[in-house]
C-alpha cells in the first residue's frame, strides 16, 4: 500500500510540475556554420528575392541578389559575387567561397511551390568545406520573391 501512495505521490507532483518534454534544441554550431539572427538577415543592402538554407527553425545561408551571408564563431560575413557564380551555387553546379568557407548546395526531391506568396522549396544538403575538412548539412533550400 505505501508504495501505491508515494507512486501515486509521484505521478501527481508530475503531472503539474512544468516540464517541456519536446522542447526545440537551442541553436547550435552545424557544420562551423552558427544560425543567422533577425538581424543579420535584415543587415543586407540588397533587394530582389531571397534564398536561404534551413535547417529546423534556423537559417544557417542566406542569399539576396548577388550577396551571401553566413555566421561563424568569430563574425558575421557577407560576400558578393558574379550572378553567374549565384546560379551555379543555386543549381549546384559549382561551388562558391565566401569567408574562408567552401560551399555547395545540391537540392533533391520534389519542389514545394506556393503561388501566393511567390515561394519555393526543396530538400537540400549544403556541403561546407574549411581547409579540406568537410561537412555536410542535411535543410531546406527556399526562395521566395
Amino acid at each position: 500500500m505505501f508504495r501505491v501512495v508515494i507512486f501515486t505521490a509521484i505521478v501527481a507532483a508530475a503531472a503539474w510540475t512544468p516540464v517541456r518534454i519536446h522542447a526545440e534544441p537551442r541553436a547550435q554550431a552545424r557544420g562551423r556554420l552558427l544560425p543567422l539572427s533577425d538581424q543579420d538577415e535584415r543587415s543586407t543592402q540588397e533587394t530582389g528575392c531571397t534564398s536561404t538554407f534551413t535547417l529546423g527553425r534556423y537559417d544557417y545561408l542566406q542569399l539576396v541578389g548577388t550577396e551571401l551571408l553566413l555566421r561563424d564563431r568569430n563574425e558575421l560575413h557577407s560576400c558578393r559575387f558574379t550572378t553567374v557564380a549565384i546560379e551555379d551555387l543555386e543549381t549546384g553546379r559549382g561551388n562558391v567561397s565566401c569567408a574562408g568557407y567552401r560551399l555547395r548546395i545540391r537540392s533533391f526531391g520534389k519542389a514545394t511551390s506556393n503561388l501566393a506568396s511567390d515561394s519555393s522549396s526543396r530538400r537540400a544538403v549544403l556541403t561546407i568545406d574549411r581547409d579540406g575538412v568537410a561537412t555536410s548539412m542535411r535543410g531546406i533550400w527556399g526562395v521566395a520573391c
